[in-house]
């Protein structure tokens, strides 16, 4: 890399960073794109030195060159933004008169399945036309969390479960009402962000990480749109037992490695919104191989109360009726297997197996059990079913086995 570049990508981050009444720019991040493949770049000034940092792990390869170029203005063309503008693709063709459009479209969703009610939506052609109409007024690609909401619809409208079907629809109506707010609030953009992205003009809160050990434990294919899916990946922080996801839409790049692995993060950024929340690694190192005194310290950030569990699951699930998909780890006191998995905890209080989802995995689970196996810890997606809270597994361990994956 030319000192020359350099130096001019300096003068112009230092340009930006002079602070204004409307404040100042410290810290750069983009997606650039070579050669088909997409990596996040991030750009700040420190002691007078440009710092580069890459999702792809490299300081000085193609990407961070195609990013210093951008910021130096050597590279122009006509659809660029000017630096220090962050664009998400689920805002780049959906302009103000779009955002009323999109609420519309939602409002006559939720009418259509409100005349023909829920239990009779999955064969009315009125509510696949009103998702058709919500999908054609969207952005393109459809943002991930507009898609993941038409695919939890639809498998909760099979699932034969009203109730949750209704709440994946009251967060629909929020949106709309957020989408319609004349001067939005803080509550309203994060909202509106969860749902399509950042907002052009728009400046979200980033949580930085930094020097953390995480284990990915699990993942899995979600559906969306019949153009969206999205492969979502589990990590925990052995500091806290913290729990995120990294989501990587179809042909988008992501964090190295195969499941499970141990990623030691140099830098991340963690996004506000629903649980469990969504991380960017920017820059790490991987370990295929799991080491036994991680999976050690798993076992120990595992939760062990399931009544503050529920507590929480029912905030996060109240703050995002339709995102939020807490995802947990839990280490029982004791299990049951009377009739089905229940695992309970020390103060008694259950924690039932869900059913209706991923049943492949629970038939699995149940095999391994029925051969004796006994979970240390269990790591799944949280879901409730009447009143209940249920987990849908998707990796466990025992006293003999630090790892099995559904």
């Amino acid at each position: 890399m030319s000192t020359r570049l350099r130096e001019a990508a300096i003068r112009h981050l230092r340009a930006l960073g002079t602070t204004t009444p409307g404040g100042s720019v410290r810290r750069l991040t983009m997606d650039i794109k070579v050669d088909g493949q997409i990596e996040m770049v991030s750009l700040s000034l420190r002691d007078g030195e440009v710092q580069c940092v890459s999702s792809d792990g490299h300081n000085d390869g193609r990407h961070v060159v195609a990013a210093l170029e951008f910021v130096a203005g050597l590279t122009q063309r006509d659809d660029s933004l000017p630096p220090g503008t962050e664009e998400s693709t689920g805002w780049r063709s959906l302009k103000a008169p779009q955002q009323s459009d999109l609420a519309d479209a939602l409002d006559e969703l939720l009418t259509a399945v409100t005349r023909v009610g829920i239990d009779k939506a999955r064969y009315a052609p009125s509510v696949d036309a009103a998702l058709e109409c919500v999908v054609e007024v969207a952005a393109e690609p459809t943002p991930p969390g507009l898609g993941r909401f038409i695919g939890r619809l639809r498998q909760e409208v099979l699932s034969g479960q009203p109730r949750r079907a209704a709440r994946i629809l009251e967060g629909a109506a929020r949106l709309a009402e957020a989408l319609r707010v004349e001067t939005p609030t803080d509550a309203s953009e994060q909202r509106v962000r969860a749902w399509l992205g950042t907002r052009p003009g728009s400046v979200p809160e980033i949580e930085l990480l930094h020097d953390r050990t995480m284990i990915e434990v699990a993942r899995e294919w979600l559906p969306g749109s019949k153009r969206a899916s999205v492969e979502r990946r589990y990590l925990i922080d052995l500091t806290a037992g913290a729990i995120y996801r990294e989501d990587r839409p179809d042909q988008a790049a992501a964090s190295l490695g195969p499941c499970p692995r141990q990623i030691h993060v140099g830098l991340a950024e963690v996004e506000p919104g629903p649980a469990p929340q969504r991380i960017r690694v920017l820059q790490y190192e991987v370990r295929p191989e799991v080491p036994a005194e991680s999976w050690s310290r798993l076992y120990q950030v595992a939760r062990r109360s399931f009544a503050q569990l529920t507590e929480t699951y029912r905030r996060e699930v109240q703050a995002y009726p339709t995102l939020a998909e807490p995802f947990a780890l839990i280490a029982p006191y004791r299990i049951e297997l009377n009739d089905g998995f229940v695992a309970i905890d020390s103060e008694g209080h259950q924690l039932a197996l869900e059913r209706t989802e991923r049943r492949g995995s629970v038939l699995a689970f149940y095999d391994l059990l029925n051969q004796g196996l006994e979970p240390a810890w269990l790591a799944g997606r949280l879901t409730d079913f009447g009143t209940n809270l249920c987990i849908s597994p998707f990796a466990f361990a025992t006293r003999n086995h630090d790892y099995t994956r559904l």
